[in-house]
């Protein structure tokens, strides 16, 4: 319902880049579902509190819940945006899309465990009982990184599918690259996750902590691809 709404305010897609998706597929819908599926995973796992100190220890996983939900928004948005904008329908996008929806099931605990850890335990200084070992962090930070790594990695691959296409689907050059453009951040995004997890499984145990920090320097990297990318497109 929610996709079929942004589909009707836009019916002329964005402004200089025509939208080739019609009606919202049964894949959509599928896709839409996983994700709707997902929140509420990330809502029903936790019990109804039974005193105020429970009620406490549950709103400490508040700002985690929103981080969660945000990446989950993010990644979604890129879904919906590919296909509003493409409307590719073949079998190797309903295989990328099958990919996605299962790396997605996979990646939503990871993500949400990562999130109440960082935010909930080490910012707002809310300690659990169980202190997480570096061991441990390494094991989260591998598995949360292949997720990183495997999601934006589908999302380029549609991306690029999509570009292989540019003449079935007559792109004008503008469009063109615009779809370069988001499968070049897409690429980026992929290449942290990687690169996440090669230095969480290689650096020796008390520098793996880098495997995290790694991460902020996605805007950096993003911003200099795209001056880079712009320029050549000037010349």
């Amino acid at each position: 319902m929610f996709r079929k709404y942004i589909s009707k305010k836009s019916l002329f897609g964005e402004k200089d880049f025509r939208w080739r998706g019609g009606e919202v597929s049964r894949l959509e819908s599928l896709v839409d579902g996983v994700f709707a599926i997902s929140v509420t995973l990330l809502i029903v796992s936790r019990e109804v509190p039974q005193n105020f100190q429970d009620f406490v220890n549950v709103m400490w996983t508040f700002p985690g819940f929103i981080i969660t939900f945000t990446f989950l928004f993010m990644i979604w948005y890129a879904h919906y945006l590919f296909h509003r904008r493409y409307g590719l329908e073949d079998f190797k996008t309903i295989l990328l899309n099958s990919l996605l929806i299962f790396v997605i099931l996979f990646y939503i605990y990871p993500l949400k465990f990562l999130a109440e850890v960082l935010i909930g335990d080490f910012l707002l200084g809310n300690v659990r009982e169980e202190i997480i070992s570096l061991t441990n962090m390494r094991t989260i930070m591998l598995i949360y990184s292949s997720g990183v790594f495997m999601i934006w990695g589908i999302i380029t691959m549609l991306y690029k599918h999509a570009y292989n296409h540019r003449d079935v689907l007559e792109l004008n050059n503008f469009e063109k690259n615009t779809t370069k453009e988001y499968m070049l951040v897409y690429m980026i995004l992929s290449a942290y996750g990687l690169l996440s997890v090669i230095l969480a499984y290689f650096l020796p145990l008390h520098w793996s902590p880098l495997a995290g920090f790694i991460y902020f320097g996605i805007g950096p990297t993003i911003y200099i691809a795209m001056k880079i990318h712009k320029k050549k497109i000037n010349q």
